[in-house]
C-alpha cells in the first residue's frame, strides 16, 4: 500500500457523501478510498495515458522525420495523414 502523505479537506453534497458511503460499505472500502481511487483513474491515469501517446508520436514523427531524409524531401501529404490518427 502507497504511503499517503497529504491531506485534502473535501466537502460533498449529503446525498453524494450518502451515496459514496454506502458503496464503500459494499466494496468494503472507506469512502477515501473510493475517492482516491477516482481519482487515480480520470486524472492520474489519463494523465498518463495522454504523456504515453504523445512520447509514441513524437518517435513516430521522428522516424518519419527520418525516412524523409532519406528520400531527400518532405512528403507533406503523407505527414498530414499520419497526423490526423492522434
Amino acid at each position: 500500500m502507497r504511503m499517503l502523505n497529504r491531506r485534502a479537506h473535501i466537502l460533498f453534497e449529503e446525498e453524494t457523501f450518502n451515496l459514496l458511503d454506502t458503496l464503500a460499505a459494499e466494496q468494503g472500502s472507506s469512502v477515501g478510498e473510493l475517492v482516491r481511487t477516482a481519482v487515480r483513474r480520470i486524472y492520474v491515469e489519463t494523465r498518463e495515458k495522454e504523456l504515453s501517446d504523445r512520447e509514441k508520436a513524437f518517435e513516430a514523427l521522428r522516424k518519419l522525420q527520418l525516412l524523409t531524409r532519406q528520400k531527400g524531401r518532405v512528403d507533406y501529404k503523407e505527414l498530414i495523414e499520419y497526423g490526423r490518427k492522434y
